[in-house]
């Protein structure tokens, strides 16, 4: 597949804004314009939920389970797996922060880069992203996104902490959880 340089892909989408009105049944390709258009939205959610790390830590920041950034159904599993919470030791997944996979970063240097690729829908997307927590060291995770409430959010991440999915490593300490409690 051939590249198509930046000027060369301006130059076709402003072409398709002075095409004349038709009248009839839409084209068949009319799922792929929705999805092109919500391109810049998913780079600006994905900056969103990574603000955090890139600012000073400061005393009552949420931990990232806490923050408003993931779907209705990954946050009851999140509500979940927090009845498991107790005073005398961290929970299992409780010892990081999800999304940058890491006890520590270095807010000053931190970054998270949305690679190229990203595969969407009118109501979903999977991101890669590629994470510079500081000290030279780099992370990966791809994340699944869906569209709640006209906003981005995280459905799922897969990384080395979550290979199988956060979802998947949630359901999997709330079982061991309920199998040490009785």
């Amino acid at each position: 597949m051939r590249q198509i340089a930046p000027v060369a892909l301006l130059a076709l989408a402003l072409s398709g804004c002075s095409e004349p009105a038709r009248s009839g049944a839409p084209a068949d390709a009319a799922e792929e314009p929705a999805a092109d258009a919500s391109a810049p939205d998913v780079v600006a959610a994905v900056d969103a939920f990574y603000e955090p790390y890139a600012r000073a830590y400061a005393t009552g920041d949420p931990a990232d389970w806490d923050r408003p950034i993931f779907s209705a159904d990954l946050r009851r599993l999140i509500e979940r797996w927090k009845t498991g919470f107790s005073d005398d030791e961290v929970a299992e997944l409780q010892d990081f922060a999800w999304l940058c996979e890491c006890q520590d970063w270095d807010h000053t240097t931190f970054k998270a880069a949305v690679q190229p690729g990203a595969r969407l829908t009118d109501a979903t997307a999977v991101v890669d992203v590629e994470l510079a927590i500081g000290w030279g060291e780099k992370r990966e995770a791809e994340l699944d996104l869906v569209i709640e409430d006209g906003a981005w959010l995280i459905d799922d991440i897969r990384s080395a902490s979550f290979p199988e999915g956060l979802r998947a490593a949630l359901a999997a300490a709330i079982a061991r959880n309920a199998e040490a409690a009785s």
